[in-house]
């Protein structure tokens, strides 16, 4: 089994929501309100490094955390070119302190395209025209980021 994971709304767009949703045979959707995204920008810009790709981890972190499987294949869409890497070493993170571990292979990183229900889903809840499934709350972001 495979899950596509894509973003609608970059994260760093402060005047826009973002929302990250997964498709398989299950779809699943998370909205960082951009309230939300203001406030924890106004919090721990310049105090926490690489603030927007962590954000980007912790909305795939929760939008992933009930479905995942151990050997299931993971393809993140290329939202953020050259920090592949990067952004796989906080998710693996991530999971690790919820003590789940994954194996880094089945993270990857590929063109996640308009034909995807992934894509189609996190359009639909960042255009009104579906509700997500998760709405972050300041709370449950600051966990993560004050979480070394």
């Amino acid at each position: 089994m495979r899950i596509e994971v894509d973003q609608s709304g970059k994260i760093e767009q402060l005047n826009k929501d973002t929302v990250i949703a997964f498709s398989n045979k299950n779809q699943y959707s998370v909205l960082i309100p951009k309230e939300i995204k203001q406030e924890v920008y106004r919090l721990y810009k310049g105090n926490v490094k690489e603030l927007r790709y962590r954000i980007f981890c912790i909305g795939v972190y929760y939008c992933l955390k009930d479905y995942i499987k151990e050997k299931e294949l993971i393809t993140i869409c290329f939202e953020y070119l050259g920090k592949e890497n990067l952004i796989r070493s906080f998710l693996l993170d991530y999971f690790r302190k919820d003590s789940a571990l994954l194996d880094p292979k089945i993270i990857r990183f590929g063109k996640i395209g308009k034909q995807s229900n992934a894509h189609a889903v996190a359009i639909d809840v960042h255009r009104g025209n579906r509700k997500s499934n998760k709405t972050l709350t300041l709370g449950e972001i600051e966990k993560w980021l004050k979480k070394k």
